[in-house]
This record gives structure tokens, C-alpha cells and sequence, in this order.
């Protein structure tokens, strides 16, 4: 782990001195590890940027007389807050991805609409409240 610790130190996170690399501390050295992740995606989003530039250009779909493009949008291409997302998601136990909030905000406004429903199925009378229902009703609660 030492050696590894050091080697990766002097070779991506930009360390010149072994003194320097043993003064740090193992969060210090995993916080740099995901900060020089981050910073390589960030390269790589730049490159295949370019990459998509070059290829929509010359990447279609579809028939010689209708041709479309291969991709519409570049994230289809390359998907960086994803990435960024497993490499947070890999380093930070309590990181949530985007994705999960949005699809947690969803479920919320999902909740409270159907609740609202409800209430108002039941000020209707077309909800019978579950302790005048009958067993078989209660699907044998």
C-alpha cells in the first residue's frame, strides 16, 4: 500500500518529495486520488467533445438519400455527469447521483398527488374506510 501510495503520488498527483507524500494523510491522499479522477474526465469530456464535433459531421444513420445523425445529443456520446457520478459515487459512501434525486423528487411529487386523490376519492364517498370492509375485502387482512 506504501509503495503504491507514493507511486501514484510522484506519477498523477503532481508530488515532487517522498517528505511530502509521508506528511499527507490517507483522506488527504484519497481526496487528491478523486480530485485528479475528476480532472482526467474532465480532459477526456474536452477530447470527446472534439471527437463529436468530428464525428457528427461524418456519422450518420439511415439511407444515402435520408442520412441523419448518428447522435442528436452529445451526451448520448458521452455521458460526463454520469462518469462523474461513479467516481464520486466510488469515494463518498453518503454521494447521491442526480439521477437519484431527481428520481427521488419524482417519487415525492408522485406521493403527494396521489395522496390528494385519495383524499378527495374519499370526501366522495367512493373510498369505503378499511375497518367497515369485510374480510374478503381486506383481501383476508
Amino acid at each position: 500500500m506504501y509503495h503504491e501510495i507514493v507511486l501514484n503520488s510522484l506519477a498523477y498527483l503532481g508530488m515532487k518529495s517522498i517528505e511530502e507524500i509521508e506528511q499527507m494523510t490517507l483522506n488527504e491522499y484519497f481526496l487528491r486520488c478523486e480530485a485528479y479522477q475528476l480532472k482526467i474526465i474532465k480532459r477526456n469530456e474536452e477530447l470527446a467533445l472534439q471527437a463529436w464535433y468530428i464525428q457528427n459531421v461524418q456519422a450518420t444513420k439511415g439511407s444515402a438519400k435520408h442520412p441523419k445523425p448518428m447522435f442528436t445529443k452529445f451526451e448520448q456520446f458521452f455521458d460526463t455527469q454520469s462518469i462523474i457520478d461513479d467516481i464520486r459515487a466510488s469515494f463518498e459512501t453518503d454521494y447521491h447521483t442526480n439521477a437519484q434525486k431527481d428520481e427521488q423528487k419524482i417519487n415525492e411529487q408522485l406521493f403527494i398527488q396521489r395522496m390528494k386523490e385519495f383524499k378527495e376519492l374519499k370526501k366522495n364517498g367512493l373510498i369505503k374506510p378499511w375497518s367497515e370492509r369485510s374480510e374478503e375485502e381486506r383481501g383476508g387482512f
